[in-house]
């Protein structure tokens, strides 16, 4: 029925397997757009999407978003350059899950959350995310997870306090993805 723009908060969109486990597909934050694959491939939403926080959620009718593309060749070139750089984050994705070991992966989820939401690069990065969530982005059990933060808070990478997760050692955390 359309595509969606992100006016307000973040914005995790899943799939679910048969036995309701997740896996988080994309983050978006303010000034994101998405659901435009499904919406240019002329099929059903694949994905759920679900707000982490408050948000604020535009849906752009189908009808006004493809006179919005035809009618502008900027708006046509972005999504363009979304799409493709969608395809290449997809394929890095599945090879990471595929070989990368689940240290590597949770620091590159950690890595890539900060990325997306540090408002300020001067500060340290801190949010607030589930054990839940952060496996889902990661691509592993939950308590797989619970075991590599412990690993990485003892190792005085990242601090941990309730759900809240502060990366401590940027420097450290990107050598582990590498």
């Amino acid at each position: 029925k359309g595509v969606y723009f992100v006016n307000k908060g973040k914005i995790k969109t899943f799939q679910s397997n048969e036995l309701g486990k997740e896996l988080i597909t994309e983050l978006y934050k303010e000034g994101d757009f998405f659901g435009y694959l499904s919406l240019l491939q002329g099929e059903k939403h694949t994905n759920t999407a679900t707000a982490l926080e408050d948000s604020e959620v535009y849906m752009i009718p189908k009808e006004d978003f493809y006179a919005l593309l035809n009618n502008n060749h900027g708006v046509m070139k972005r999504f363009v350059r979304l799409l493709s750089n969608e395809i290449q984050e997809k394929e890095e994705q599945l090879l990471k899950m595929a070989y990368s070991s689940v240290k590597k992966r949770v620091a590159e989820a950690l890595l890539k959350l900060q990325k997306n939401y540090q408002q300020n690069a001067k500060d340290t990065f801190s949010i607030s995310i589930s054990r839940e969530d952060l496996a889902n982005i990661v691509g592993t059990a939950t308590e797989s997870l619970i075991r590599t933060l412990s690993d990485f808070k003892e190792e005085k990478l990242v601090e941990i306090k309730g759900s809240n997760i502060t990366i401590v050692d940027l420097e450290r955390l990107k050598k582990l993805k590498a």
